[in-house]
């Protein structure tokens, strides 16, 4: 039992070392092309994303691509590699990553371009078996 808290807590980190590093290339986008219009910008982003998906961002994480959505909306796809939906408790790994991610968008830099741009961003997570396990969602508002 012992073990598998270690291993959830890890991946945890892990999942939230993902979201800094894809919030810190969003910065660095916006910050190269602040001239451009938003739009242009999140495609731009999600263009150069999706030319090396799909991509191990670790051990345990593989982002699979990067989409535009409407109204000013980027999602990213990732698949936990190890987990398999029926072996874990989706909802209490859920509710971690997304303590984590909101305990973050409120004061780190790197969330800045979205907090900027009333940006919406989801962070799609599937297992090892491409079935979806949950979606945060990170609204303009929740920024505040």
């Amino acid at each position: 039992m012992e073990g598998k808290q270690i291993n959830r807590k890890l991946l945890i980190r892990k999942i939230v070392k993902i979201v800094v590093v894809v919030a810190l290339v969003s910065v660095a986008q916006y910050y190269y092309s602040k001239n451009k219009s938003v739009g242009k910008e999140l495609t731009a982003l999600v263009e150069n994303y999706n030319k090396a998906c799909p991509m191990m961002i670790s051990n345990d994480i593989r982002m699979e691509s990067v989409n535009t959505l409407p109204h000013n909306t980027v999602q990213y796809d990732f698949t936990l590699v190890r987990v398999q939906k029926e072996s874990i408790k989706v909802e209490d790994l859920k509710k971690s990553v997304e303590k984590e991610i909101m305990a973050g968008s409120k004061t780190n830099p790197s969330l800045e371009a979205f907090r900027d741009n009333n940006s919406t961003v989801i962070y799609n997570y599937m297992d090892s078996n491409q079935k979806e396990l949950f979606k945060i969602v990170l609204t303009p508002d929740m920024y505040n």
